[in-house]
């Protein structure tokens, strides 16, 4: 791409105070086309079956493409929109048989192990019986095998065999109580006490299997939520894009919205979320989800809610699950700012949650409450004061030539984050300071960097009510 397109993106005119106050969201606009092209010639990661890679890749080109729409109005971005999520849904398969298409990765996917000692003539144990294996890259050199540690020749050795197999696959191994046993990946084991010649011990591994995310669907349905919306309440669009809008409306009532009411958790007056599944290779199987996770999904159902042929249940599902968000907000009396966890949840009848939520996660969660703002959900302009207080007055470093977001929603860690930062600059409908700051970095950037950028932008100019 020839650096002259990027270097005619950013037209800004100071206003008489002195202060950068417009932008040429047309040119702006070509720019940022320009740069949608060199990404696999316009189709983003559309064509991945990963939901991995559709959710945090093809997630953020889609909701760009939503971005664009509402800065602009320029069909244009709708007609991309539409291209995408085709692609999107040719890859959906059903690889667990129950009816619904769905996309799944094993990137998050754990290895699992199970250890104990078989009817054994000493008291020799081993340890631990049950772990799990969080690591990507590590849980992937599981097999999934059964493995047999025996004393076959007697307690000063042993050897492993692949009881799946029959291989051998480490012999002669010389015995010592307590010593890491690293021969089964990617666990470890110990055996403590004085074994016999004869004793066994019996490990079963599960290998990472491929397990749908909830967040990773919302990444992607949240902007083809904003496109039905605008197809079928707007006349002028009817035309072109309401056979498409109704297309993915079905598809998405069925195969997202019904397919994820298996795994809802209702929690009374808190609300509500979605769990994660049952399974075992899960990292928190049955658990609620984090904020961010569920929050991705329910901004759809709040775009979706009031449109007609969404089913009824989806409005009261998205009210739940902003009121859980909501009820576990915790306010800063001095700062009239909240903070909030990455998670909670609650365990065997005891409530838990995590450390404060980080800058990255918290964009979601963040975003959850400014979609529910807009629509009347729960979510009030004090309450959005209050986050973007959050913003200003705990997160942002204070330095308005360079300005920094610490890492995490408390302010207490380290100022690293950039105000153009995933879906922050969102604020900006609640305190114009937002957009200044947004704008300051914005234009610290190089002339690719803010084709790059120009969605998050001129949203941010729009909701400031800025004038471009």
């Amino acid at each position: 791409m020839r650096r002259s397109v990027y270097l005619a993106a950013m037209i800004l005119v100071a206003s008489p105070g002195g202060a950068l106050a417009e932008m040429d969201a047309a040119k702006l606009a070509d720019a940022y086309k320009a740069y949608d092209m060199t990404r696999n010639d316009g189709k983003g990661f559309s064509e991945s079956a990963d939901s991995g890679t559709l959710g945090w890749g093809e997630g953020d080109v889609i909701q760009e493409y939503a971005q664009m729409w509402e800065a602009t109005e320029d069909p244009y971005w709708l007609a991309k929109i539409a291209e995408h999520f085709q692609r999107i849904m040719a890859s959906a398969s059903d690889p667990d048989g129950d009816g619904f298409l769905s996309w799944t990765t094993k990137t998050y996917s754990c290895a699992v192990a199970h250890a104990e000692r078989l009817h054994n003539v000493s008291e020799a144990a081993i340890e631990p019986a049950d772990q799990k294996n969080m690591n990507g890259e590590a849980a992937a050199k599981c097999t999934g095998h059964a493995y047999v540690i025996e004393f076959h020749a007697g307690p000063e050795r042993f050897r492993i065999v692949d009881w799946s197999t029959r291989k051998v696959v480490a012999t002669d191994v010389a015995y010592q109580s307590g010593a890491a046993i690293t021969q089964i990946p990617p666990f470890r084991f110990t055996i403590s006490g004085q074994p016999r010649q004869g004793d066994r011990f019996m490990v079963r591994t599960v290998a990472p299997e491929p397990v749908e995310f909830t967040v990773h669907q919302g990444m992607f349905v949240y902007p083809v939520a904003q496109f039905i919306e605008a197809a079928k309440t707007r006349p002028e669009l009817r035309q072109r894009f309401g056979a498409d809008a109704e297309k993915f409306l079905a598809f998405i009532n069925k195969h997202v919205f019904e397919k994820n009411e298996q795994d809802w958790l209702d929690m009374g007056e808190l609300g509500g979320g979605y769990r994660f599944q049952p399974l075992i290779t899960d990292r928190y199987p049955n658990r609620i989800m984090p904020h961010n996770q569920f929050a991705a999904l329910a901004r759809a159902w709040l775009v979706l809610k009031d449109v007609e042929g969404a089913p009824p249940l989806m409005a009261r599902r998205a009210e739940q699950m902003v009121r859980y968000f909501h009820s576990h907000l915790e306010l800063d009396k001095e700062n009239n700012a909240y903070r909030w966890h990455y998670w909670d949840w609650i365990d065997y009848g005891k409530p838990g949650d995590s450390g404060y939520e980080d800058t990255s996660h918290a964009a979601l969660s963040m975003s959850l409450a400014v979609e529910a703002a807009r629509r009347g959900v729960i979510f009030t302009d004090a309450d959005m004061t209050r986050i973007a207080n959050t913003w200003l007055k705990l997160m942002w470093n204070h330095d308005e030539e360079k300005p920094m977001m610490a890492a995490a929603v408390d302010g207490q860690k380290p100022h690293e984050f950039s105000p153009l930062m995933a879906r922050w600059s969102e604020l900006s409908q609640w305190d114009r300071k937002v957009y200044d700051l947004t704008l300051k970095t914005f234009l610290s950037k190089g002339p690719e960097q803010q084709a790059r950028l120009a969605p998050m932008m001129l949203l941010c100019a729009k909701r400031a009510g800025v004038k471009r």
